[in-house]
């Protein structure tokens, strides 16, 4: 079972003062015509029930940039490539600044590349939760309430798994006004994630659709095992088939709509991935596992000296990115039975979803650091640059009281300098102009 997210080709769109993000939905082609996207939309044209589908696509649109990135030569990155870069997932191959401090986890609050990872991550959040309302007024029942209300949930997540604590979360009202939010803990935005979800599988099931409450289901259990609740995120997914896989879903129409990791890797060879990286990084290459297999394509046309080996499973502009998957939801179960002290079972689940991949069964290990490494090593290799590492590596400081100096790439960097004690990503320096935010409260070396 496979659903894709709309690409993300949109337009800017104002409707009574506030922002709204308007998707193309489909491609006109005709003999000598020349269309031109609007960047300014009479309300009319985004009121009413007939206007839900095309605030739908400005919302998945949204939310494919930030998650996946987009094709701008230089610095497209989204979430998946920006938390791979500061784990172990992916290694800088040029010289930019910006792309070295997430790399060595010494990001300053100016950088630029945090700085609009987050934007494209609150401007798909602020078009969720427009559309969201829209929806409730207009079609509550409707599946693309329920997309909605989950892309707002998987926002709330993805920020409490890779930003510190005390995140604001502002925003724009109809008329254009702007109301600063108050900082939001890791725990409040889990909180607020699981709220959405459950909005979300209530309305898909009004709406008898199991793709949208799947959806759903594995965000919210995502959130759950975020927030420590173990049984309670593998009761949230029980239900979810180990086939299914929503992804983002991108095409050539034009840069917005392309697969920044692909253009990132492949193209640009700015991102690639290291053997162990700072030593207590996972073995990707060498492992040559099925689930993670990489393109090598030379040295970098940047620095001249670091092999490009790209993720073969981002292999076009056209690549879909995974954002939920059955075998998630079979990793959240497995995770929750060793955490209740049955490792049989969780090995049980681990080795049927490596039969499912025709790979050799897992062999038992004695000791609870040891299989809590080789339930976590599962997890990287199933969920491979899909925005999950940089979590599970806060996880296991937090949930598994793992040092910093165990868990994270650390000591002398490759390129010169050392690793730093960040944890996690600071807010951008913009939102210094928040006068809610306190910069002091948001502590990125923190777990």
């Amino acid at each position: 079972m496979t659903d894709r997210l709309m690409t993300p080709r949109a337009g800017r769109l104002r409707r009574g003062g506030a922002l709204i993000a308007v998707t193309g939905l489909m491609a006109v082609t005709a003999c000598n015509l020349d269309v031109i996207t609007p960047t300014v939309v009479p309300p009319a044209a985004t009121a009413g029930e007939s206007a839900l589908p095309t605030l739908l696509a400005g919302v998945v649109g949204d939310f494919a940039v930030a998650y996946a990135g987009i094709n701008n030569g230089n610095n497209g990155e989204g979430l998946v490539l920006n938390s791979g870069l500061f784990s172990d997932e992916f290694v800088s191959a040029d010289y930019f600044s910006t792309h070295l401090e997430i790399d060595t986890r010494d990001v300053h609050p100016p950088n630029s590349s945090n700085t609009g990872v987050m934007r494209s991550l609150f401007r798909a959040w602020t078009s969720a939760s427009a559309a969201s309302a829209r929806y409730a007024e207009s079609a509550p029942n409707d599946p693309g309430h329920a997309r909605t209300l989950s892309i707002a949930g998987y926002v709330y997540t993805l920020v409490a798994e890779d930003y510190c604590s005390g995140v604001p979360f502002s925003t724009i009202n109809a008329d254009g006004s702007f109301n600063y939010g108050s900082p939001l803990t890791t725990d409040q935005m889990l909180t607020a994630a699981v709220a959405k979800f459950d909005s979300a599988i209530t309305v898909a099931q009004a709406a008898s659709d199991d793709r949208e409450r799947f959806l759903a289901e594995i965000g919210k259990g995502r959130a759950l095992l975020d927030a420590g609740q173990f049984d309670a995120a593998a009761a949230a997914v029980a239900d979810v088939p180990d086939d299914y896989n929503f992804s983002t879903e991108h095409s050539v129409i034009d840069p917005r709509t392309e697969n920044g990791v692909y253009a990132l890797t492949h193209v640009s060879s700015r991102y690639t991935t290291l053997d162990k990286e700072g030593g207590n990084g996972l073995p990707f290459i060498s492992a040559d596992d099925s689930r993670a297999q990489f393109d090598d394509l030379g040295l970098s046309q940047f620095d001249s000296q670091t092999e490009i080996f790209a993720p073969a499973k981002y292999s076009s502009y056209t690549s879909p990115v995974a954002l939920a998957t059955g075998v998630e939801a079979r990793l959240i179960e497995a995770e929750a039975a060793l955490k209740g002290g049955s490792y049989p079972t969780a090995l049980g689940t681990l080795n049927s979803l490596r039969a499912s991949k025709s790979l050799t069964p897992l062999a038992p290990v004695v000791g609870a650091d040891a299989q809590v490494d080789q339930l976590f090593r599962e997890r990287a290799f199933w969920l491979f640059a899909t925005g999950h590492r940089m979590g599970d590596l806060r996880r296991l400081l937090k949930q598994y009281n793992r040092s910093q100096a165990d868990v994270y790439p650390t000591g002398d960097y490759f390129k010169g300098a050392v690793y730093g004690d960040q944890v996690a990503f600071p807010v951008p320096q913009t939102e210094e102009n928040n006068p809610n935010f306190d910069r002091a409260a948001c502590d990125p070396t923190a777990p």
